[in-house]
């Protein structure tokens, strides 16, 4: 787990955003990702390829992005958002999910975190 940039909780909060999530994942998102370094530029590829749900820019200014299902730590339900921009990093996940993760599975960052997905 690593630390983003901090932008996530305001794009989160936008309503299409959250409605569009909810109707792909089946929960609305608290405001903010975790976001995880998976070292490997061929996971976020193989998942580019699979995942089938989108989310589609209503409003200027924003980009489409992937999104597929999934669990985190073999409980709860979380969603992974791929945004599909250039330049956006190749081995990082950003992990959404109805609570906030770092408190529910009191994690910190560097700590490794078992995450299973469901393109």
């Amino acid at each position: 787990m690593v630390t983003g940039l901090g932008e996530s909780g305001s794009f989160l909060a936008i309503p299409w955003v959250k409605n569009q999530l909810k109707k792909a994942l089946g929960f609305s998102p608290y405001c903010g990702t975790l976001n995880i370094d998976v070292h490997d530029p061929k996971i976020q590829k193989a998942l580019k390829r699979s995942c089938e749900k989108r989310i589609l820019p209503e409003e200027e200014g924003f980009c489409d992005a992937l999104v597929c299902g999934g669990t985190i730590a073999g409980r709860l339900s979380c969603g992974v958002i791929l945004p599909l921009v250039p330049h956006y990093s190749d081995t990082i996940l950003e992990l959404v999910a109805p609570v906030h993760l770092k408190e529910a599975l009191s994690i910190d960052d560097g700590d490794e975190i078992e995450v299973e997905l469901f393109p």
